[in-house]
């Protein structure tokens, strides 16, 4: 902040001397006066004995509008002094020639003095500085034009339109980030409150930044990382606790038991971690954070998976951020209870008290809640300009329904050995899967279940929101979004993290907009095909491993799945364009049957290759071959009767 002393004119001179300045101008000021400025600034600091409710007061203060203009004051504040002293939150503050600012504290009332105390943060681990996560650089994105960077949050809505997505070092990153934007975009805004805002929105060139900018001011200290009181989705109550290694926070260099197979990291290493870095993590933490025994501020070592552990977080992408957000907000009214489950009460954590210290359990209070919820105590410590060391205890558990209130997951109901829906089952979330690709949820992911009552499947809400939004011309019919799937697979005991996964599969807006359920037959028969496919290659290992006992050979499935996602992705587009035309779907089928059979033969031979073939073993080999091109055949005519009887029009219609 800069030391100001006041003019008998209702000016102000830089406390060390220099040009007068009008704090009530709108004028940034020039390099001369700049340079007074800059020699009046002091930088208040807890840690050197000022007291936190004296830095809270001055930061809360608005930046007087000379400073708003000029990149390099927009951040400062200021302390104006009558005579040499002023008074900020009960103290004085006297600013003397060789000493500087002096803080005299008040005298404590009996009261005060008799009560108890929160336990300051060891000077040792206590942040030297601040890392306001409004402003600084800690969001890595691509833009539009292939250039890397990173941005604050206000920056970054600002700059969304020229923001080609998000692009950060883990998938799971990716998401977390994307729902904390999300809950921002909502409270920001006070919205969309409706279609007619969303659409104002989606038609501008550039999101309005008024929004972000007041947002940011009446919240701004929420944001700091290193907040004395406040910190950002950490609870500062943790002091007392001996922090763990920075690692704790990174799946790929953790120790101890949540060691993973990223990294080799031990507990003797010393790890640290940038501000920009930790902010990433923290995020991603309450989100995805395994399940498992975490350090416990009193008894309660147990923590249950972070809620996004759950299901895969679907996210809809657009051709820019800016598109990407919209995509996915939702009309947002909490009083009206928009979207679904959302009460008056609703807000993102940092708006909130920080946590008590101990483990709790409670119901979202809305969607801006869920998308931050708070799923650990956290504190980090950063003694210097790095984070060393975090502090993680169990957080807030969740009392929840899934598929009621998670609006970023696809839902289905699962069906019995003969392929009947299970009705007295619950729906579980579609979630990834490292061999078999997300587009074998396709219908789940994309299509509407038209019956209300006893459905069997759920989309995002997402999708149903786009789908609205196109048949009211809002949306072209024949755009082809982008469906972005994150999760992570965790080990057989749900508390160490083994592998990241991410897929996308296109989403054409005449798939989302259908309402008949033969579309959803010829998605779903186009998927049996190749899972038909998978089964024959399957027999084929399995039949010949059983007569000549061997184990040694690759797994077929190796050769085969990974090289479905592109040509099924092919096959929603092209069946997205024949409804958008009014054309036959059967072209798309037909490619899509030509395409499983190639990968499948493909697959096959390749598997052939490494597998020993001589004598007796060579002959069994063929026969077994000639087996499996059968099958294929088999299934080939089965899809395309079924094909028949989906289509809504014939080739020869075409023509």
């Amino acid at each position: 902040m800069v030391l100001f002393r006041a003019e008998g004119d209702g000016r102000a001179v830089p406390i060390l001397g220099g040009p007068p300045i009008d704090l009530t101008a709108p004028i940034p000021p020039g390099i001369e006066v700049l340079e007074a400025l800059d020699g009046s600034a002091i930088t208040l600091d807890t840690s050197a004995g000022v007291p936190v409710e004296v830095v809270e007061a001055i930061a809360a203060t608005p930046t007087p509008p000379p400073f708003r203009g000029s990149p390099w004051l927009r951040e400062y504040r200021y302390l104006l002094l009558n005579d040499g002293w002023c008074e900020v939150a009960g103290y004085v503050l006297r600013y003397r020639e060789h000493f500087g600012l002096l803080v005299e504290e008040p005298e404590p009332t009996q009261q005060e003095a008799s009560a108890p105390t929160r336990t300051p943060m060891p000077a040792s681990r206590a942040a030297t500085t601040s890392f306001d996560l409004l402003t600084q650089k800690w969001i890595p994105v691509m833009g539009t034009d292939g250039r890397h960077w990173s941005t604050g949050i206000v920056d970054l809505f600002g700059q969304a339109h020229a923001i080609r997505r998000i692009a950060t070092e883990a998938p799971t990153m990716t998401a977390a980030l994307h729902r904390l934007l999300l809950a921002i975009l909502h409270r920001a805004y006070d919205g969309p409150a409706s279609e007619a805002e969303w659409s104002a929105l989606w038609k501008a060139e550039r999101l309005p930044t008024g929004p972000i900018a007041e947002y940011a001011e009446r919240h701004r200290e929420r944001f700091d990382l290193f907040h004395q009181r406040l910190p950002f989705m950490q609870c500062p109550d943790l002091a007392g606790l001996d922090p763990s290694s920075a690692a704790k926070l990174v799946p790929y260099r953790a120790v101890g038991n949540n060691v993973t197979l990223f990294d080799h990291t031990t507990a003797t290493d010393t790890i640290t971690l940038s501000p920009a870095e930790a902010a990433r993590w923290l995020v991603t933490l309450h989100a995805f954070d395994p399940g498992g025994m975490k350090t416990p501020y009193e008894k309660d070592k147990s923590s249950e998976q972070a809620p996004c552990n759950r299901f895969g977080v679907v996210l809809v992408e657009g051709e820019t951020l800016k598109e990407t957000l919209l995509l996915n907000a939702l009309v947002y009214q909490p009083g009206l209870e928009k979207p679904r489950m959302t009460t008056e009460y609703d807000r993102p954590v940092w708006e909130n008290a920080p946590p008590p210290p101990t483990p709790d359990k409670r119901v979202a209070r809305g969607w801006t809640d869920l998308l931050t919820w708070p799923s650990r105590r956290v504190l980090l410590s950063a003694p210097g300009d790095t984070v060393d060391g975090v502090v993680i205890t169990p957080g807030t558990r969740l009392d929840i329904r899934t598929p009621d209130e998670e609006l970023m997951a696809a839902f289905r109901r699962p069906r019995d050995n003969k392929g009947r829906f299970k009705a007295d089952a619950p729906m579980y979330p579609v979630r990834l899967h490292p061999m078999r690709g997300i587009w074998r949820h396709s219908v789940e992911l994309l299509l509407t279940d038209v019956w209300e009552e006893g459905r069997n499947r759920q989309r995002p809400v997402a999708l149903d929101q786009i789908a609205e939004l196109a048949e009211r011309g809002l949306i072209p019919l024949d755009t082809v979004h982008t469906l972005r799937v994150f999760g992570q697979r965790l080990d057989s005991k749900g508390a160490v993290v083994e592998t990241w996964l991410e897929e996308q599969i296109p989403a054409p807006v005449p798939l989302l907009r259908a309402r008949d359920e033969t579309l959803g037959a010829l998605i779903g028969t186009a998927i049996t095909l190749a899972d038909d496919a998978g089964s024959a290659l399957h027999a084929l290992q399995e039949d010949h491993r059983k007569e000549f006992g061997s184990d040694k050979t690759p797994d077929i499935d190796h050769y085969y799945w990974p090289g479905l996602s592109a040509p099924f992705g092919r096959f929603l587009i092209g069946l997205g364009a024949a409804r958008a035309a009014g054309n036959s779907e059967a072209p798309a089928a037909q490619e899509w049957a030509r395409q499983v059979r190639r990968l499948a033969v493909t697959a096959a031979e390749g598997w052939a290759k490494g597998t020993p073939a001589e004598g007796r073993m060579a002959a069994a080999l063929g026969r077994r071959y000639g087996d499996f091109s059968k099958r294929l055949d088999r299934s080939k005519r089965w899809f395309e009767e079924k094909v028949r009887g989906y289509v809504t029009k014939t080739e020869d219609d075409d023509a």
